[in-house]
């Protein structure tokens, strides 16, 4: 082996050495990347079972509300079932009072 090819074998293993360290380089800047997302992602996922529990308490609170409806819908028909008789009954009279009126 001559001068020559030393020194052709030299700068072939420099530019393998250099293209190493650029590689190493791209991939630290990968894993700084990959890094940065997942701690967004931490931070989403944290947030979205922040969300999820008040989701979950608003379900609560709307199930409570529905229960109150439901009571107040059986008290309005308990309530007109009962109002019915006495509006006819209302209704019976005003006319027989105004016939009594007008005949005297």
């Amino acid at each position: 082996m001559n001068q020559e090819d030393s020194e052709r074998i030299i700068r072939l293993l420099e530019e393998i050495r250099d293209g190493q360290r650029l590689q190493l380089e791209r991939q630290a800047q990968a894993i700084e990347r990959q890094a940065e997302a997942l701690a967004q992602q931490r931070q989403r996922l944290a947030g979205l079972s922040e969300s999820a529990s008040e989701v979950q308490g608003f379900g609560e609170q709307a199930r409570r509300v529905l229960a109150q409806s439901s009571k107040l819908v059986k008290s309005a028909r308990i309530l007109v079932w009962v109002s019915i008789p006495f509006a006819l009954l209302l209704l019976a009279f005003a006319p027989w009072a105004l016939l009594a009126y007008l005949s005297h």
